[in-house]
């Protein structure tokens, strides 16, 4: 029988301090989907390489909205996490455009 995965497009913070960044911060992340109790997400960086030392991938566009911020933006390969691990809340003035929505669904293909 398949897996029924809710496809979502939102924003929430990454509580798990694994995921921190050298500041010892949490990242905002992508969710991608949901299956049960579990988020499917891309954590949104600046650095080159995760802490367990994979490349992220360059997408470019900052999602914060009011954000002032002009570095390249990047995210992490997809990874699935307990819904505890992330913050209740959504982060409101987070938003990909379409063609980087696009781009984030080709690249989480490659990790099936």
């Amino acid at each position: 029988m398949r897996k029924k995965v809710l496809r979502k497009n939102e924003f929430r913070m990454d509580l798990n301090p694994r995921h921190f960044g050298k500041d010892r911060k949490p990242h905002p992340a992508y969710i991608t989907a949901r299956y049960k109790h579990m988020f499917k997400a891309n954590s949104i960086t600046h650095s080159r390489k995760t802490n367990d030392g994979k490349d992220t991938y360059l997408i470019g566009e900052n999602p914060n909205k009011l954000s002032k911020d002009k570095r390249q933006t990047r995210i992490s390969p997809p990874f699935w996490q307990k819904e505890e691990q992330f913050s209740k809340s959504r982060l409101q003035y987070f938003r990909f455009s379409n063609n980087t929505r696009k781009k984030i669904i080709r690249y989480n293909k490659k990790f099936k």
